[in-house]
């Protein structure tokens, strides 16, 4: 009867097993932070702003050179990631939290940009929400203002961000977030940045009122999932997929499968109910010859769950879940920066109630997981 029960229980753990494996890299040289801003510049990352918990926003940057580490380590081929502490951030640019972050090429040279989020007044005590944006030379590391959102638009806090080409030029795109004065205002608009003309134009947008939404890009197109919407955390499943070089205006915008259990009467979406969250983190890996999009973290008890997206078959699949299955945080907040030409994407900090995180994360889409990288 035990040798019996032995052979059951390996059978249901093997077939609990999901792909995937997360290393752990170079912890965040601060101490742990989340709803920072985050985007990548020729093969670093780069972080900025954030909390830490205290109820002033921070107001500096960090890079992370996923390609850095000892000499003996470059040896054995393996490469842990170093942080490095920037420039400090000038005083005329405000600190803040939840703000976006993109990246741009202008006169041939990749920039960082950076703007809303929410910050301080001048007089220290209550918070604002902001419409500015900022950017970034990494040579140098020198903040310039930029033209903000435009009159019309709201400042906001939550927002998404993202780059695409369109027509061989480039673009930065922010939408949707919240309002915080005088009440909690969703926003369901759509922005697109010119950094050759320093211009805001608006661009029709399908996805709806939404907050703290998670995005990632694959193939020049911008896939914008979950969110919140109603002070409901997580209650948005509604997915779509966003080509601004589609031929026809009402061909933008594609609504795809429903990341929920929308389809009683099929299998595919049994499981579905863990992909609601706020407040997660997507990001890109190659498997194969492929490119697969990732979400994970989140508002929502389930918010450890890693889900991959295989967009020529609109379908979902569960993968190991962030980070290690000694020790899961579920947590929201956090930041992702992906490499998907050198196979390469990182996840880490974050919060979780009143707990920072600075550690910092490598995925594996094809291997095992590995329960002893979890723990050195």
């Amino acid at each position: 009867m035990l040798v019996a029960y032995a052979l059951v229980s390996c059978k249901g753990e093997s077939e609990e097993e999901l792909v995937g494996d997360w290393e752990r890299r170079q912890v965040f040289m601060d101490c742990g932070r989340a709803h920072a801003a985050y985007f990548v510049i020729e093969n670093c990352g780069y972080v900025v702003g954030g909390t830490n918990g205290n109820r002033t926003p921070l107001n500096d940057v960090y890079k992370f050179d996923p390609n850095m580490g000892t000499e003996d380590l470059k040896r054995k081929g393996i490469y842990e990631g170093v942080w490095y502490a920037m420039k400090t951030i000038p005083a005329e640019m405000p600190a803040r939290q939840q703000a976006v972050g993109f990246s741009l090429p202008v006169g041939g040279k990749w920039y960082g940009f950076v703007g809303t989020g929410y910050s301080l007044d001048a007089s220290g005590r209550d918070l604002i929400t902001m419409k500015d944006f900022w950017r970034f030379c990494p040579v140098d590391t020198v903040w310039t203002e930029v033209a903000p959102l435009p009159t019309s638009a709201k400042p906001r806090r939550g927002a998404f961000a993202f780059s695409l080409q369109v027509g061989g030029k480039w673009y930065g795109y922010v939408g949707c977030g919240y309002e915080d004065e005088p009440g909690r205002n969703y926003l369901a608009d759509l922005w697109r940045y010119d950094p050759e003309t320093n211009t805001w134009a608006a661009e029709n947008n399908s996805v709806g009122k939404r907050a703290g939404a998670t995005v990632f890009v694959i193939d020049n197109k911008a896939y914008i999932s979950t969110g919140t919407d109603a002070g409901t955390i997580g209650n948005i499943t509604d997915f779509y997929v966003f080509d601004p070089n589609a031929t026809e205006e009402n061909q933008k915008w594609k609504k795809l499968r429903k990341m929920d259990n929308a389809n009683p009467d099929l299998d595919y979406d049994d499981d579905y109910a863990t992909l609601k969250r706020a407040f997660g983190v997507g990001f890109v890996v190659k498997v194969g010859d492929q490119f697969r999009g990732h979400i994970v973290g989140g508002s929502v008890s389930s918010n450890t769950a890693n889900w991959e997206y295989d967009q020529d078959e609109d379908l979902w699949m569960q993968r190991t879940s962030f980070y290690n299955r000694l020790n899961r945080h579920a947590r929201e907040g956090m930041v992702s920066f992906s490499f998907p030409e050198l196979g390469r994407a990182f996840v880490g900090l974050g919060r979780s109630g009143i707990a920072f995180f600075d550690e910092f994360w490598e995925f594996f889409p094809m291997e095992n997981d590995d329960i002893y990288s979890d723990i050195k």
